[in-house]
């Protein structure tokens, strides 16, 4: 124990005496691979941007409802209802044919100069989800009183309030006896840098009939509140907005601020003309870290610099004037590209047809230009959250084997059954109203195998990712084998059967992967990054979905395909294999022991970039990674009966040669045999000169 006498270690507050000296301990982050990503298609929200969701209710708040034919709303509820506790959620469209709704702001006109139009909003984010939108404005009107000056003749503001660019309704004398009263609308401008007092001033220039002391104590402050309904119901509220740009709390900056939801995405820096019609549009309203602004309402970009008049109807309706987007014409609906989706959209770019790019030009409500594809998307994940990186991928929207299924509204009664009900029908009851079917996302084995394929070539090219795939109902054995074999590869595991949910009571057929992604987070929140993702229930669903064609258990597992299957505990998966050849890579816990450990040493290990390359840091470095493997041995994730037996760490003269030495290299070589299978795994640690050490597996 170290000790200091009295006085030494003294801090103000406390008293006199002898303390204990406890240095300081550093504690490194550890690195989570429990994060997936689900790419598919959702009602709403941002296009080719990846958010977290945190739990399901975030997910519906953000990405609208599990309408049927969209298989990620359901996806997301099994991660969350098996365990998972954050996925990062990309949204696909056909950017070509894909509609934002376009709107108007009820009573208010752009004023800029002699000109006078109409105030267009639109939908956040392209769909027709858009033309359920209403919005109501209402004109707040709060007394205040101004003095006036006689003997300059200058009207006297408070100083605590308005702020400047506050928008103000004055009363003015009548033009002529017993006429009636006029009124005029003025706004607070800055003072001339010149002016000795610098108090704000009112703009225009008040004109003689308004310069009245007693009718200045009855002029009124006026603000805007704004209401935003989706299907009738109240979503957000802005209020105390003002109406002319210089005030900071402007409506149009408030609502055209980066969403929650597009927060993650930086603004981009490099848009040097303010005219170009593919300028990001938050650009025009502030920077990323403002605070967030409205999740279903873009401005136009051309009121970014007019003033907001009420109208003189909005002025006299206290409860304010209510607009539907279901009232604007057909040319101005939001509508969803259903019938040209293709499985190429959830990989490519957007790209965006030229003349709806001049059309929305001067507005920018197209805000999602030149973006990249969905899993490049998630790079910029990466770089953001070092330590939560994205390691598990599930498309469930890749495969619709089947349309949507019919809502039913009552039991079909035979015709001549008679009907004591309060509602009869004895019509078809079927209807698939909100239903959203993907006609060219059905089965089709080439490009379901090749979309598959590209998402395996993905995870294999970042090094860091799993992909888990979903096994197309009705393959008989022969076509099970080829598809397995196709799809051969340590960074992908392929699930069967689908699964049966209850979606707000309809049953609905859902993919297996994303119920497998809440399991492989629940394991490693648990155990660790090592336990084996099986042998786990299967929460959230009632049923596989029915396979006459799927082979016999036996079958898929000598094939490497995870099934999940009924048993005396109820519905479980069995099976945590990938799809690889190669017996060292059979097991997913393998793969994800590896991936863990290359992450977490590269972390420990980011001190060493700038030490000088002697023997002195590579006896650190090793000792560093013999810690990590010595808790990985503790905790039963390496086999063998000693620490010798489990692992070895190797970082001296011999891991190096006079080029690695000459390039700053710093090379460590690292051997481990995970508890299942037993053989050794090697790979290197190389440390590049300043850069970060890189880890490659030989």
């Amino acid at each position: 124990m170290s000790v200091a006498l009295q006085g030494s270690l003294w801090r103000p507050g406390l008293p006199p005496g002898i303390y204990e000296e406890k240095p300081a301990v550093a504690t490194r982050p550890l690195v989570r691979l429990d994060v997936a990503a689900l790419i598919g298609l959702a009602e709403r929200g941002p296009v080719n941007t990846p958010v977290a969701i945190d739990d399901a209710r975030q997910f519906e708040a953000l990405f609208g409802r599990a309408l049927p034919g969209l298989n990620l709303p359901l996806a997301v509820r099994l991660f969350f209802a098996n365990g998972g506790r954050r996925c990062v959620v990309v949204r696909c469209v056909d950017h070509r044919n894909v509609r934002t709704a376009r709107l108007l702001l009820p009573g208010l006109k752009a004023v800029k100069g002699r000109s006078r139009r109409q105030v267009r909003i639109a939908a956040r984010n392209p769909g027709s989800w858009g033309n359920r939108l209403e919005v109501r404005c209402r004109v707040v009107q709060r007394p205040l009183a101004l003095g006036y000056d006689e003997t300059s003749g200058a009207v006297l503001i408070p100083p605590d309030r308005p702020a400047v660019g506050a928008t103000l309704r004055l009363l003015g004398r009548p033009t002529s006896p017993g006429g009636p009263g006029r009124t005029r609308i003025f706004r607070v401008a800055a003072a001339d840098a010149l002016s000795p007092d610098r108090q704000p001033v009112l703009a225009p220039q008040p004109t003689h009939p308004f310069l009245d002391r007693q009718l200045l104590q009855s002029a009124v402050e006026l603000t805007l509140r704004l209401d935003v309904f989706l299907d009738g119901r109240l979503v957000e509220s802005w209020d105390d907005a003002a109406l002319h740009p210089d005030h900071p709390r402007y409506l149009p900056r408030l609502l055209g601020r980066r969403s929650a939801s597009e927060a993650l995405r930086p603004p981009r820096l490099d848009l040097t003309d303010p005219e170009n019609p593919t300028a990001e549009a938050d650009r025009l309203w502030g920077n990323g870290d403002d605070p967030w602004g409205s999740e279903y309402l873009r401005p136009s970009a051309l009121l970014r610099d007019v003033w907001l008049i009420p109208g003189k109807a909005l002025l006299a309706t206290p409860a304010g004037q209510l607009l539907s987007a279901a009232e604007m014409p057909v040319s101005r609906r939001g509508r969803d590209a259903t019938d040209t989706t293709e499985r190429r959209h959830f990989f490519d770019p957007t790209e965006m047809d030229a003349h709806d790019v001049a059309e929305d030009a001067d507005h920018r409500f197209v805000a999602f230009l030149s973006r990249p594809g969905a899993l490049n998307a998630l790079d910029g994940w990466d770089q953001a959250f070092p330590f939560e990186p994205v390691a598990l991928v599930a498309l469930p929207d890749l495969l619709h084997p089947t349309p949507p299924e019919a809502v039913i509204d009552s039991p079909q009664l035979p015709a001549e059954q008679p009907c004591f009900g309060t509602v009869c029908t004895l019509a078809p009851a079927a209807r698939t109203d909100n239903a959203l079917d993907y006609p060219l996302l059905g089965f089709d084995a080439a490009s379901l195998r090749d979309a598959q394929h590209q998402l395996i070539a993905s995870c294999e090219t970042r090094g860091s990712r799993i992909a888990l795939l979903d096994l197309p109902p009705g393959l008989r054995a022969g076509d099970v084998v080829q598809w397995r074999h196709a799809l051969a590869s340590d960074r992908a595991a392929l699930y069967a059967p689908w699964l049966r949910m209850d979606a707000q009571g309809s049953a609905r057929t859902v993919p297996p992967s994303a119920a497998a992604c809440g399991i492989v987070a629940q394991l490693e929140n648990e155990v660790g990054v090592w336990a084996a993702p099986a042998n786990r229930p299967v929460l959230g669903i009632f049923a596989r979905a029915n396979d006459a064609g799927l082979p016999e258990p036996g079958f898929l597992f000598e094939e490497r395909i995870d099934e999940i299957r009924r048993t005396e505990r109820g519905l479980m998966l069995l099976g945590a294999r990938s799809t690889s050849t190669d017996r060292d890579w059979t097991h997913l816990s393998v793969r994800r022991l590896v991936d863990w450990l290359k992450a977490q040493l590269a972390a420990d290990l980011a001190w060493a970039t700038f030490e000088p390359n002697d023997a002195m840091l590579w006896s650190a470095m090793a000792n560093t990674a013999r810690r990590r493997l010595l808790a990985l041995f503790d905790a039963g994730a390496l086999a063998g009966r000693t620490d010798s037996d489990s692992f070895f760490v190797r970082c001296d003269a011999s891991t190096h040669t006079q080029a690695d030495l000459d390039a700053g290299r710093a090379i460590m070589q690292v051997g481990l045999a995970p508890a299942v299978p037993a053989e050794f795994i090697v790979f290197r640690l190389l440390r590049h000169g300043a850069d970060e050490p890189r880890i490659e597996v030989s």
